[in-house]
């Protein structure tokens, strides 16, 4: 009884390894095929590309003209009957840096344990 288990086991290993030795095989002529299929391909925009690349000219920005349209906007109402007499828009817009005020909030890191335990006796990290 334990030799055909054993010769069994040992057909069992041996079909295993055969089927897995033919399917790299396989796999091998796949690839190539792939390979081959590809190189073939004739590939129209990477030509486009490459003959753009060649026609490429560059142009300096003192070439280059800048036409700016300010276009007026019509609402289609006269706004100046819903708007105070005298009413400035950019009255008030003067900003004088010194008044603004900038708060920064540091937050402070929580590790979840006490650095001081790795760090050696007296240990300055600000120290030149």
């Amino acid at each position: 009884m334990k030799n055909i288990k054993l010769i069994f086991g040992l057909v069992l290993v041996a079909g295993v390894l055969i089927s897995f030795t033919a399917e790299q095989k396989h796999r091998k002529e796949v690839k190539i095929a792939n390979a081959s299929l590809f190189n073939d391909v004739n590939n129209p925009f990477e030509e486009v590309l490459k003959d753009q690349a060649n026609e490429i000219i560059l142009v300096s920005s003192i070439d280059l003209n800048v036409i700016e349209i300010e276009e007026d906007i019509d609402l289609g109402i006269d706004t100046s009957e819903y708007l105070p007499y005298g009413f400035d828009a950019y009255k008030g817009y003067q900003i004088d840096i010194a008044d603004i005020c900038v708060l920064e909030i540091e937050e402070e890191v929580e590790l979840g344990f006490d650095v001081n335990d790795y760090l050696p006796a007296n240990f300055d990290p600000y120290k030149v």
